[in-house]
């Protein structure tokens, strides 16, 4: 089983960006204040009786703590599973991170299919980083049919959502392209002004 790389660590503390700031999460945030400090045992006490209960905040939470064993033994058959729960709630980066561990084959047998859908669905929630990788799977045919028109179009759903100019992610996946893609993404670039 391979470890889960240093991004899933980082995904993690994306979640408290995107956390609303009027719900009332007395354990959560007890358990993110000792995770800030470095104390995960604390973290997933708190944590845990709100995701047994079915708090997608907390799942995910306690996916990262299985993922990189902190407070817990690492085990990737928790981080998927609490993953899986936040994501069949709707919650969008237990999507994204539970699709990037199927397009990894990180945890679960490697599925590009699965990963696209688990993706496609936090891309179409309006999660940047998932319609960031959605694009680039379009550009490449990650678990899709490759389609530069939907890649450059989720590339740039990406930049507006983080504030950003259109186009400003293309030159990243322009890089990836074949020869006939190149060809492609040129008429696709002069026919939208770009």
């Amino acid at each position: 089983m391979r470890a889960f790389p240093k991004i899933l660590q980082i995904l993690g503390l994306t979640l408290l960006l995107i956390a609303p700031a009027d719900r009332a999460w007395p354990d959560f945030d007890a358990g993110l204040l000792a995770y800030e400090h470095g104390d995960y045992k604390t973290a997933y006490e708190q944590w845990r009786p709100a995701a047994e209960k079915g708090d997608p905040y907390a799942q995910h939470m306690l996916g990262f703590l299985y993922a990189n064993g902190r407070g817990v033994p690492l085990q990737p058959e928790q981080t998927v599973l609490w993953w899986r729960r936040a994501a069949e709630q709707g919650f969008a980066p237990a999507q994204y991170t539970l699709g990037s561990l199927y397009r990894q084959g990180m945890g679960v047998k490697r599925d590009l299919e699965q990963a696209a859908k688990w993706i496609g669905r936090a891309a179409d929630a309006g999660y940047p980083d998932a319609q960031y990788t959605y694009g680039v799977m379009h550009a490449t045919g990650e678990g899709v049919e490759a389609d530069l028109s939907a890649a450059y179009m989720w590339l740039d759903l990406a930049a507006d959502t983080k504030g950003l100019e259109p186009g400003t992610f293309w030159k990243n996946i322009d890089k990836l392209l074949t020869p006939m893609q190149r060809l492609e993404a040129d008429q696709l670039k002069k026919t939208w002004g770009k």
